[in-house]
């Protein structure tokens, strides 16, 4: 029953996949799809119209009709599959595209962060980022290849049970087995694999940590080689464990199978060439059978192989499928804000992070008027970084209520709220894009403007740098591009929230990584120049704390 299950749960996946196909391209699918039976059907009709010629020929009958057949039949055999890898490509190109928009579209519905505190779904992203550039291929090529197989088996099957049909059905139970016990292998051998996707994952890390660049200086330093290479070597070890043991098993549970399948088959050869000698079947059979025997056994590998090398794609889809579903629970309010967000209000506000025990906020009340400096103070670990993120609703309180102008900050739409939102984030993005498009993250705008906000955020002397325009790619891993130091990254950081002249900033510690003269000019700027402008701000400098109208203690 459970053997049962699980190819249900196989074919059901292969059905999706199969889906997925016609809903990134319908016609090229289509295609696709009418190319696989026509090719098997034209290696039935090439053997069927041999087998015809050698009967005309034993019985000096006319043959020129058979092999005009045969030669059509045998040329579609030899024009198709160019033709059908050619189309897959392009519906391989189109899958492409099609899961990775999908992807990107998902995690734009996706408004909380949430999806990030949950291991389970966060592994399943992690496998579907790495996985989206070259998964299509494996669906395409092996789904294609499976059907095509399955045809040709089930039609040269079908020529053997016109003369034999016990022979016939004798081949296809010791090809089921066979199949059943290699499709069982392949999936213990995978989940193996994927169940222990957070040691994949660490050795990702621990490979990346002596390759990349960010890291290079402190590995070296600190000669951390050694006890790297010695990890991973350990921890590749317990993930491999098991994998000798189902090798082996693969090996002699197919050999078993694949000697069943000779063992029919040679029965099969005695009872043709026996019959033929009687006279019970014309000599042509044997030809057939000849031919029939090699196509099945070939048919018969690449169903078996591509059925396993798809299992993991097919789980990837699965994996797919339950991420396309996945919904955060978060309330979207339908409220406009209106001409501006006048108040924001905190109502003994307690805050739990998805997946934790631990409460990171407990009963905070305080209140932000329009124009206000707040500016938040407290120990490491207290939760700052926490709360700017209930403010900007990428979480919702556990307890308690924040209201916007009066109202319930959830009835308002997130996006609209949003809109009216900057921040320069204490982890902020260091985005491999232009200088333009860093500061301006695809919003409209002109040169002037951007160069405002970088000279307002103190990045005079990048600008003057003759090598340096707006189209600079900010980031050695493409042609032509620079690399940034931390305080310069920083500045970029506070220039897209300077660039976004938003009506309510959060500035969450901006200042960690610049030095006090430019601190204060940037302090400068923000919290006396913006007058009209609320600001919440998070620091350790007591420098700053003195341009705030409220000072909040966590």
């Amino acid at each position: 029953m459970k053997k049962l299950h699980s190819f249900q749960h196989y074919f059901k996946l292969l059905l999706s996949t199969y889906k997925l196909f016609f809903k990134a391209a319908p016609i090229i699918a289509t295609f696709v799809a009418l190319l696989a039976p026509i090719q098997a059907i034209a290696s039935v009709v090439a053997i069927n119209a041999g087998q015809n010629v050698i009967n005309e020929v034993t019985a000096h009958k006319q043959f020129w009709t058979s092999i005009g057949i045969w030669i059509i039949a045998t040329a579609l055999t030899q024009l198709l599959p160019p033709l059908a890898t050619s189309t897959q490509g392009i519906l391989t190109d189109k899958l492409t595209g099609f899961i990775n928009v999908s992807l990107m579209k998902k995690s734009k519905d996706l408004q909380s962060l949430s999806i990030f505190d949950n291991n389970a779904y966060f592994d399943d992203l992690q496998l579907l980022k790495e996985g989206a550039s070259w998964r299509p291929v494996n669906l395409i090529v092996f789904g294609v290849a499976i059907i095509q197989s399955a045809l040709t088996l089930i039609f040269m099957l079908s020529l053997l049970a016109k003369y034999n049909l016990w022979i016939a059905l004798l081949l296809l139970l010791v090809m089921v087995p066979q199949s059943l016990s290699y499709y069982q292998i392949q999936q213990q051998a995978f989940e193996t694999m994927v169940t222990r996707s957070k040691n994949a994952r660490k050795l990702d890390y621990l490979s990346s940590l002596l390759l990349d660049r960010k890291d290079a200086k402190e590995v070296r330093l600190f000669n951390m080689f050694p006890a790297v290479i010695n990890r991973y070597i350990e921890l590749f070890k317990d993930t491999r464990k098991n994998v000798d043991q189902v090798r082996m098993k693969q090996m002699y549970v197919s050999s078993f199978f694949l000697g069943l399948v000779v063992i029919v088959s040679g029965y099969g050869f005695f009872w043709f060439a026996s019959s033929v000698s009687r006279g019970l079947i014309s000599a042509g059979a044997l030809l057939m059978f000849i031919s029939v025997i090699a196509s099945v056994s070939s048919s018969l590998a690449t169903l078996v192989e591509d059925s396993s090398l798809l299992y993991d794609s097919l789980l990837w889809v699965e994996k797919y499928n339950r991420f396309e579903k996945y919904h955060d629970n978060f309330q979207n309010g339908t409220q406009k804000i209106g001409d501006s967000i006048k108040q924001i209000k905190l109502s003994h506000v307690s805050f739990t992070y998805p997946f934790s025990n631990e409460e990171v906020l407990h009963d905070i009340n305080f209140s932000i008027s329009r124009g206000e400096k707040i500016a938040i103070v407290s120990e490491n670990g207290s939760g700052k970084s926490t709360l700017i993120k209930l403010l900007m609703r990428f979480y919702d309180p556990s307890k308690g209520e924040i209201d916007l102008n009066g109202s319930d900050l959830k009835d308002y739409d997130i996006k609209n709220y949003r809109d009216n939102l900057s921040a320069t984030f204490q982890d902020y993005s260091k985005f491999k894009l232009s200088l333009f498009e860093n500061v301006s993250v695809f919003r409209r705008g002109n040169n002037d403007k951007v160069k405002s906000a970088l000279n307002n955020a103190g990045l005079e002397s990048l600008l003057k740098d003759k090598d340096i325009d707006l189209n600079t790619i900010l980031s050695k891993e493409f042609a032509h591009g620079i690399e940034l130091s931390g305080g310069q990254w920083q500045k970029i950081a506070l220039a897209r929230d300077i660039y976004s002249n938003a009506q309510v900033e959060f500035l969450d510690e901006p200042t960690a990584a610049i030095d006090a003269k430019s601190e204060n000019e940037i302090y400068k700027h923000f919290l006396t120049k913006n007058k009209g402008k609320t600001i919440v701000f998070v620091t350790h400098r007591l420098s700053a704390v003195k341009y705030a109208d409220k000072i909040l203690f966590l």
